[in-house]
């Protein structure tokens, strides 16, 4: 059972907790948290494109302007972001559920057939033009060991966004934004 020790002062101190699931639930659990879906693309040192799906992609801070994604050790990605220190988050638009799978692949060629541009902030770094809301073009600013992924902060150098509706990942499923009702404003909530 986890437990938090208090100091005399009143502060928690820190405690380890042993999480006692395997992990198809731990899947199952974070499978359960609704997320929008991300190509992230780089550069080889070839000047090759490379690019991955991710849905572990959060804003990080306002001052400056920073995302995170978070890597497998294992990816053959990894290596790319980490030598040429850029990255473009490109947020994939609803309907392109199936490049969002090709990009998941182990596919050697996961660009045939999408137009997409160079970067010229993330040194040619792919930006999926006709498949994407938004983009975002990062330099890695830290890369931080995190169990058997990295976790890869960028400092956002450039952006657009165009507008309309997200691909949503959800229990091992795609689908469009359902609503589109603007969430509550600071005067609409008390407390």
């Amino acid at each position: 059972m986890p437990r938090a020790d208090l100091r005399a002062d009143g502060r928690r101190t820190a405690c380890q907790i042993t999480l006692a699931i395997d992990r198809e639930l731990f899947r199952a659990v974070a499978g359960a948290f609704p997320t929008g879906v991300t190509v992230v693309t780089t550069v080889g040192a070839d000047g090759a494109p490379r690019g991955l799906t991710s849905n572990a992609v959060c804003a990080v801070s306002l001052e400056p302007p920073l995302l995170l994604f978070c890597l497998n050790k294992k990816s053959n990605s990894l290596p790319c972001v980490l030598e040429s220190r850029v990255f473009v988050v490109n947020f994939l638009a609803a309907g392109r559920g199936d490049l969002a799978t090709r990009f998941a692949s182990q596919s050697p060629d996961r660009f045939a057939g999408v137009r997409w541009e160079p970067s010229e902030i993330a040194k040619g770094a792919p930006i999926l033009v006709d498949d994407v809301i938004a983009h975002a073009e990062c330099a890695l600013s830290q890369a931080i060991d995190a169990g058997d992924h990295y976790v890869l902060i960028g400092h956002v150098e450039g952006a657009s966004s165009s507008g309309g509706y997200p691909l949503m990942y959800f229990r091992r499923t795609y689908a469009a934004w359902p609503d589109e009702r603007p969430a509550p404003g600071a005067e609409d909530i008390r407390g």
